[in-house]
């Protein structure tokens, strides 16, 4: 399985790391609005292309060599619950492209998106059952359309908050990275077993990021909504297989860092009435900059949440979906105290200094 596995991270890295190169020539600028975008002039974007670049590419690979413990990557994924998966993950790559060169009404993209989302959960996994306190060890049936629909939503949002948090180098890519290596090790077989598709599909995407960040660590090239809503989606749906494997706190608990910022952002914003669908620079890491903090060191602190919410993800899958949930209830409570505290103590203080 080592080999395999190293196979599968140096392809991805190489041919993600070299589209990239070439997108620092050719990808769509971003450039600067006085708001949202603070860069000091036009970067390029649209570096998703090569992390999606590095993880077809490793497919089609593996479809050619077909190595004995895994077959056809290619015909193994299309005939899993994973296909739903990978059809949205290419849709919101695609969508996020145009974006990132045509500049999509913001509404029109997220009907698009919603609509691909509810496609692909008809095939991805979905949850039947819940596990709650005091509901027994099976808990709570989940009918079917009801999964489904959850699924899509789950996804859905997922794309979106990993779009919403890509705002700073390294943040969103590189947060993503680590929860990504996190369901790496919660699909990982057991020693002596053949690694499954996910287990690669997941060592291939983290690999295919690491390319990625060597040029969006130094400012050089931006993910764009290419890369945040494809990375995003896949995340999501990488974590529906852990929900329906393990429980759905699992994966609840691992994307903490970007949904509690994400959902209390928009409850904030709501609450002062200020527009929704605005681009703005409200959210918790971008306190952090306005108050002069640089890239790297925010983007370091979100790495750090990270790396905490996948070992209590990965400590809730070994441990069974009590100590998943008990664990996920532990962290939203310490997660907001700190949103809502950073929002009463630099938030304040910047708006009252005008910045």
């Amino acid at each position: 399985m080592m080999a395999l596995s190293l196979v599968w991270a140096a392809l991805p890295l190489m041919v993600s790391f070299a589209v990239c190169a070439l997108m620092t020539r050719l990808g769509p600028k971003d450039a600067p609005d006085g708001g949202r975008k603070t860069q000091a002039r036009p970067v390029p974007s649209a570096g998703g292309l090569g992390v999606l670049a590095g993880i077809a590419v490793t497919l089609l690979a593996g479809s050619a060599v077909q190595p004995a413990a895994l077959g056809n990557p290619l015909t193994t994924l299309a005939q899993s619950a994973l296909a739903g998966v990978m059809l949205l993950v290419l849709i919101a790559g695609l969508l996020g492209f145009a974006d990132d060169r045509f500049n999509l009404p913001a509404r029109r993209k997220l009907l698009v998106l919603a609509a691909a989302s509810l496609l692909a959960a008809i095939y991805a996994p979905h949850v039947t059952q819940l596990w709650l306190p005091g509901m027994g060890e099976a808990g709570l049936a989940v009918p079917v359309f009801l999964g489904i629909v959850c699924a899509a939503l789950w996804m859905f949002v997922m794309a979106n908050a990993v779009n919403f948090l890509d705002g700073a180098n390294g943040i969103a890519m590189g947060s993503s990275a680590i929860l990504l290596a996190a369901l790496a090790v919660i699909a990982a077989p057991p020693p002596g077993a053949a690694p499954g598709i996910l287990f690669l599909l997941l060592v291939s995407a983290v690999a295919a990021l690491c390319g990625f960040l060597a040029w969006n660590l130094a400012g050089r090239l931006y993910a764009g909504d290419t890369g945040a809503l494809a990375i995003g989606a896949l995340i999501g749906g990488a974590g529906l297989s852990a929900a329906v494997i393990h429980s759905a706190w699992v994966p609840a608990t691992l994307v903490l860092p970007i949904l509690i910022d994400v959902f209390l952002t928009l409850i904030w914003r709501a609450r002062l009435r200020r527009p929704l669908m605005q681009a703005h620079r409200d959210h918790a890491y971008q306190l952090f900059l306005r108050a002069g903090w640089s890239h790297l060191k925010v983007a370091s602190l979100w790495w750090g949440f990270c790396l905490v919410t996948s070992l209590a993800a990965i400590a809730g899958a070994r441990q069974g979906p009590g100590a998943a949930f008990g664990l996920f209830a532990i962290l939203l409570g310490v997660g907001c105290a700190l949103w809502i505290g950073q929002r009463v103590t630099l938030g304040r203080r910047l708006a009252l200094e005008g910045r």
